[in-house]
């Protein structure tokens, strides 16, 4: 047995890539080697796959998922002795504990069906209809026991009349007549018979379908030999107005987290996930899960194998393959003579001047003829290891009836390798709000103590969405056109799928729109951004802000200390965020009277933190930060970061049960204004790091412990508008609850 970087090792040792042409021409190379070699390295590659097969131990998983599955039970039935409140916690608790026995069964079926049965109950009863109405399609589907059928059709009618769907009720409504029902299903039967005949009275009244916002055009592509391809404003933009909308082509989750692979959505309350792959793939929805079925074919016997977790920006890379491809091959002639070559000259270099988001992606520069000797070879290594996988593994090239297949082994790989080289320089990473250290498995929607009833938190829990993680790679052709600057004229911000992008200033008609490649140049030096530029995108930057006499200026402003000796203002001259760094040697000096900074009162912040869940200690907490007015300078960022510490345990010992008195509160806010007030100055107001951070405030409101007026309230109800739509409906329902009453 051996594991990917072993195989590879092996593999580098047998081929020897000469000066870089294309990626045609270096996975041909991987397939010329002298024939003991060839046969060798084609060995490793089949036997690598063979020993990442991971085969499910089908008893085990029913034994897991069944006993989680009687826990689940246990704690559903426990609600008839709870008041409402808890009543509802039972209910969320046992959505989660079935949730865990649907996704331990795996493959046993058996077991899978009754999981999704029970979860889809205790979800109708919570008020997730459409979820549970999917659940019970689940359960039907995996073999739900035929006796018992009834009660999911019931079960689906009930949620269809809940929902209003007049079709979805009268199809189900006609399956239970004929079935031979007791009296107490009769009796539900004649009764939803009652409501389909309101429903059927009283229609909603048809809607013509939404006419889609129209947004001016007020940006076009050119293209000129010293910039290349680049995106202008045609006309003059406001700041945060909208410039425009991409609907992503391809994303694939980050660190295998379990969001939809379909959608995106993030905030899941019934996750369906596929029985073969292990618990790493789930989807919101049945419909999304149909939707991504094709896609996922060719996917499935990879995740089994955890493979795509170790092959980076190359799992993008496969599916962008496997996503376009079929369009790609419209464009190659009729003819069926086409050697290797021929087929790559065709696809990579295509008389159409068609310009659909797939051949946008196909269009994307890459600079792997710049990549270090060293990674050009692992991801051509990883390009020919996805090739075999679909051929081997799957039925990608029976269902796109490839002729000449040798041909198109070349073929397939050279693509995968050359959408790899694009994604390095052009790929894009996706945010969102999540709850803290939540774990893989486990999901938001699900934590029985937050939720009053379905995206309504409880007073005081708009807080647990203050963390922002990055959930997906992806691929977006139109904003990779935008040229860098360390000043992006554009702020970006995502939605599932849909990437939409924001005047971050007000845009002259005529002026270029810029993104930024890598921090910003109010975050990072001058010399870091470079260095960070030149390594991945193989380019220095020239713009306004690099480019001016005093470049980290800006910077420099977040890092303004006094000197504990001279009480001069200074800017250290290294070690700019000495308190991030793991070298507790580590130190600054004052530019002014050279005199090291002894740094007491950092160490006794520190210490007085670890302890804030005691009154009289948190009281001196206070006192400690007003005192870093004294040594640290406007809004520094050693003072921001202790200030987003002091924050975070405060609210976590108030989680845990400590007491506060007004006093506590009031301090607190201060501190919460402070820290928004640091990062409107850093990132805007609209930002999802402010947002995330408001909730902390909006917490303090919400408790009756902080009064806005109405013109702060305003400012953050609208900034809600950037956030993603599952995201902002819990935002806005949270603001009607408790913030505007």
């Amino acid at each position: 047995m051996f594991d990917l970087a072993e195989a590879f090792s092996r593999q580098s040792d047998l081929i020897q890539l000469t000066t870089y042409e294309n990626e045609f021409e270096t996975i041909k190379s991987l397939h010329t080697l002298p024939k003991d070699k060839q046969r060798h390295f084609n060995a490793l590659t089949i036997q690598l796959l063979d020993n990442l097969e991971q085969p499910a131990n089908k008893e085990s998983c029913a034994q897991t998922s069944r006993s989680l599955r009687e826990e689940g039970n246990r704690v559903y039935k426990s609600k008839c002795d709870k008041n409402a409140a808890e009543a509802k916690e039972c209910l969320l608790a046992a959505c989660r504990i079935y949730t865990q026995a649907i996704l331990e069964a795996e493959d046993a079926l058996d077991e899978l069906a009754l999981g999704f049965a029970n979860r889809g109950m205790a979800l109708q009863d919570f008020g997730y209809f459409q979820q549970a109405y999917d659940d019970c399609a689940c359960a039907l589907e995996f073999g739900y026991p035929h006796r018992l059928q009834h009660k999911l059709v019931m079960r689906q009618a009930h949620c269809a009349w809940q929902l209003g769907n007049v079709q979805q009720l009268a199809e189900h409504l006609s399956i239970l007549k004929k079935l031979p029902l007791n009296d107490g299903y009769a009796k539900q039967l004649e009764q939803l018979k009652q409501q389909l005949e309101i429903l059927e009275a009283n229609p909603n009244n048809e809607q013509l379908p939404a006419i889609p916002a129209v947004h001016r055009v007020n940006h076009k592509i050119l293209s000129t030999p010293a910039k290349g391809r680049h995106m202008i404003a045609t006309t003059a933009l406001m700041k945060d107005e909208l410039i425009f909308t991409e609907q992503a082509q391809c994303f694939v989750p980050i660190e295998q987290r379990l969001i939809c692979q379909q959608c995106a959505a993030s905030l899941l309350c019934a996750p369906i996930p596929c029985p073969a792959c292990h618990q790493r793939v789930v989807y919101c929805s049945r419909n999304c899960r149909q939707l991504h079925a094709k896609i996922h074919s060719y996917e499935c016997g990879a995740y089994r194998r955890n493979l795509l977790s170790m092959l980076g920006v190359s799992h993008l890379a496969l599916r962008l393959l496997v996503k376009h491809l079929p369009e790609w091959m419209k464009q190659l002639p009729t003819e069926n003579s086409r050697n290797a070559k021929e087929l790559w000259q065709a696809l990579v270099y295509p008389t159409t001047t068609e310009d659909s988001p797939s051949l946008q992606s196909l269009r994307m520069i890459t600079q792997l003829h710049k990549a270090p000797q060293e990674e050009l070879v692992y991801h051509a290594l990883c390009a020919n290891l996805l090739q075999v996988y679909l051929f081997s593994c799957t039925s990608f090239y029976e269902d796109l009836k490839m002729a000449n297949q040798t041909d198109w082994h070349l073929v397939i790989a050279a693509l995968i390798l050359r959408n790899a080289g694009q994604l390095l320089v052009n790929g894009h990473v996706g945010n969102a709000l999540v709850i803290h250290a939540l774990p893989s498995n486990e999901f938001p929607l699900l934590q029985p103590d937050m939720w009053q009833r379905p995206y309504h938190l409880k007073r005081g829990y708009l807080h647990k969405f203050s963390s922002r993680e990055l959930i997906t790679a992806i691929n977006l052709p139109l904003l990779s056109l935008c040229n860098h600057a360390c000043n992006p004229s554009l702020r970006t911000t995502f939605d599932g799928c849909m990437v939409n992008n924001y005047a971050a200033f007000d845009i002259a008609a005529g002026e270029e729109i810029f993104n930024c490649y890598s921090l910003d140049y109010k975050h990072s030096l001058s010399e870091q951004r470079q260095q960070q530029l030149l390594e991945i995108y193989k380019f220095r930057c020239d713009c306004s802000k690099c480019v001016r006499p005093e470049a980290d200026a800006d910077y420099f402003n977040f890092h303004r200390y006094r000197c504990e000796q001279c009480k001069q203002s200074f800017v250290p001259k290294v070690n700019l965020n000495w308190w991030q760094q793991s070298d507790e040697m580590l130190s600054i000096c004052c530019t002014a009277c050279e005199e090291t900074q002894q740094l007491t009162w950092y160490d006794q912040f520190l210490q007085l933190l670890e302890r804030c869940d005691e009154p009289r200690d948190r009281r001196k907490l206070f006192e400690a930060f007003a005192a870093l007015n004294t040594w640290l300078l406007d809004f520094n960022s050693l003072k921001l970061s202790l200030a987003k510490e002091l924050i975070g345990g405060c609210f976590a010992a108030k989680d845990a049960g400590a007491t506060f008195a007004d006093y506590d509160y009031a301090e607190l806010c201060k501190i919460i204004e402070f820290e928004l007030a640091g990062i409107a100055a850093q990132r805007g107001s609209n930002s999802l790091q402010y947002i995330s951070n408001a909730t902390y405030l909006l917490d303090m409101i919400a408790w009756g412990k902080h009064k806005a007026n109405a013109k702060q309230l305003q400012a953050m109800r609208s900034s809600f508008a950037f956030l993603a739509k599952e995201t902002r409906e819990i935002f806005v329902n949270y603001y009607n609850d408790f913030i505007e009453q």
